[in-house]
């Protein structure tokens, strides 16, 4: 995963300072940052109060929601249309384990951070998804480098995406569900 992780860094820091993206590495930008918010999680989990835990783990979670959103909306389907049989039974797969990378959100989010299980359920959550985005940078991103994707335009479009996705009004129902994890009511 270091080597996707280091190639996907240096197409972002050359050549590309007009503002052009590459799908591939904002992917692995996108798990660089999840990675290192669980590993934020795991080293503060013992003396962080349930707070501190919870946010970190709502941090988590929305990173993971943003990134999923993006790979479903516009990186599978751009990457289904130029992968051969087995590329896609590799997307099909991947996307089987974004649906329980899903269900394991939805468990940390409606969980209170002062739970016994609460640090188990996240480090799971952390586990599943940290073995999901290496499988993609090992198997799906060297296949989808040397494909007839259009790795800048994908890039450009889920860039924008991005934004939309993280500059979004939280609606109630997060708020609700935010403020359970936090302890509160």
């Amino acid at each position: 995963m270091a080597v996707a992780r280091r190639k996907a860094a240096q197409a972002t820091n050359t050549g590309h300072g007009d503002g052009r993206h590459d799908a591939l590495a904002l992917l692995a930008e996108s798990h660089n940052a999840t990675a290192k918010l669980s590993r934020e999680f795991e080293r503060r989990r013992k003396a962080a109060d349930t707070v501190e835990k919870g946010k970190l783990a709502l941090r988590i979670c929305r990173e993971l929601d943003i990134q999923a959103a993006l790979k479903r909306e516009v990186f599978y389907p751009a990457a289904l249309a130029v992968l051969d049989d087995d590329g896609r039974r590799m997307v099909d797969r991947l996307l089987v384990e974004h649906d329980a990378i899903r269900r394991l959100i939805v468990k940390v989010r409606n969980m209170a951070a002062d739970e016994p299980t609460f640090d188990a359920s996240l480090e799971v959550l952390a586990d599943q998804a940290g073995r999901s985005m290496e499988r993609e940078e090992a198997e799906l991103f060297p296949e989808l480098r040397h494909s007839g994707l259009d790795l800048q335009g994908v890039g450009e479009r889920m860039a924008s995406r991005r934004t939309q996705l993280s500059t979004a009004p939280a609606d109630r129902s997060t708020i609700r569900r935010a403020r359970k994890v936090l302890g509160g009511s």
